[in-house]
C-alpha cells in the first residue's frame, strides 16, 4: 500500500509540475525568448546582389526589407578618424584599391602574422572617394 501511495504521490506531483511549465510557455507564434518576432539583420546589407557594404547594398536592404530591419556593417577606422562600413581590415580583399593607389601598399603585424596590403588606417576618407567596393 505504501508503494502504490508514493507512486500516485508521483504521478500527481509530475503532472503539476507540466501544468505549470505549459502554463509558462509563450502563446506567440515566434519561437524567440521574448516570444516576439525576430529581427531582421542585414549583414553588409544586400550583399548577395550588391558588393558587400556597398552603399548601394544598404540602400536596397533598407528599401526592400520589413520595418524594422536592422543594418550591420563592419566599421573600419581611417587615417583621419572617420568609420567606415568596409566587410575587411585590408581594402584590396573587396575594393579596387590596388588599381587607385598601386603604390601605397603597407605591411603591418596582424595577429602575430606580417600581412601585406592596402589598410583603411592609411588613407583619409577623402582617399577613399574614387575607391569603389567589388564582389567577394
Amino acid at each position: 500500500m505504501r508503494a502504490s501511495t508514493v507512486l500516485l504521490s508521483s504521478v500527481v506531483l509530475i503532472q503539476l509540475f507540466a501544468a505549470q511549465i505549459d502554463a509558462k510557455r509563450s502563446k506567440s507564434p515566434w519561437q524567440t525568448l521574448s516570444g516576439d518576432a525576430p529581427l531582421v539583420i542585414a549583414r553588409g546589407g544586400f550583399s548577395g546582389l550588391f558588393p558587400d557594404s556597398s552603399i548601394d547594398a544598404y540602400n536596397n536592404a533598407m528599401q526592400t526589407s520589413v520595418a524594422g530591419a536592422v543594418l550591420w556593417c563592419d566599421v573600419q577606422l581611417t587615417k583621419d578618424g572617420h568609420g567606415i562600413c568596409f566587410p575587411d581590415l585590408k581594402l584590396n580583399n573587396a575594393s579596387s584599391i590596388g588599381y587607385v593607389y598601386p603604390n601605397r601598399q603597407k605591411s603591418y603585424p596582424v595577429n602575430g602574422v606580417t600581412i601585406q596590403g592596402w589598410f583603411t588606417i592609411d588613407f583619409a576618407l577623402r582617399d577613399l572617394k574614387n575607391v569603389s567596393c567589388k564582389y567577394l
